[in-house]
């Protein structure tokens, strides 16, 4: 196999997303986190721009490229599974219930279906009107079936990402930075008082965000890394 592209010759759709392409990803993350301090610290002067940027809204650009990032994440797990494919490994179902977690992931950072499901849920079992549940009511009906999920999964493919060595760790630093950010901080927004300590709050949203792109980031790159490493032949043979 040619290693020029990273992927030898296999017929791979995604030869456009290496270590470079994940690098520079990681360079938008931060500039939008820069970018919302900024406008907090300066007090959001320009509704045009903190509409555009905010981290807290679900319909910007920021949400758009946090999407884009778990939606990267999806191809390059199908990436992975042609290549386990190709190598006749017995993994490659495992990649694809990955790609298919990370893909509704992506259209859930948009659709808003955990919010929505979870504030169902809250009023069903009458916690929606509770004070700890005020912000976030999702996080306490489906937060652990969340947790659980990313478990499952981590489960199933552990074995397939160990044959590449490193690449099992990224992955959890990935699904630790999704669950702290994304579950955990998020539910801190339950017992801030967001009229008297706004800067706080926006704070806790920036890390949140933050946190899940990033958790994201650490997943795209394992897989690069899995995927390129198989593809060449330059992995251990699997026993």
């Amino acid at each position: 196999m040619s290693n020029q592209d990273g992927t030898g010759n296999l017929p791979l759709s995604s030869h456009f997303l290496n270590g470079r392409s994940i690098r520079w990803l990681a360079a938008g993350v931060g500039a939008l986190v820069l970018l919302n301090l900024i406008n907090h610290a300066v007090g959001a002067p320009f509704w045009t721009i903190t509409r555009n940027i905010d981290l807290g809204s679900d319909t910007n650009a920021a949400a758009w490229y946090s999407s884009m990032l778990l939606f990267v994440g999806a191809i390059l797990a199908m990436d992975c599974r042609e290549v386990a494919r190709a190598r006749r490994l017995p993994d490659h179902r495992e990649l694809l219930l990955l790609a298919g977690l990370l893909a509704l992931m992506s259209c859930d950072e948009l659709a808003r279906f955990h919010e929505n499901l979870g504030a169902l849920v809250a009023q069903r079992a009458g916690i929606a009107d509770a004070g700890f549940a005020r912000h976030a009511k999702w996080v306490w009906v489906l937060g652990p079936l969340v947790i659980a999920a990313f478990a499952f999964v981590a489960l199933r493919v552990r074995r397939t990402l160990l044959r590449v060595p490193g690449t099992f760790r990224l992955f959890v630093y990935g699904i630790l930075s999704i669950v702290v950010g994304g579950v955990f901080l998020e539910s801190t927004i339950n017992f801030l008082n967001h009229e008297t300590l706004q800067m706080v709050w926006n704070l806790e949203i920036v890390a949140e965000e933050a946190l899940e792109m990033a958790g994201s980031l650490f997943i795209a790159a394992a897989l690069v890394r899995w995927r390129d490493s198989m593809a060449t032949g330059s992995a251990p043979e699997p026993t």
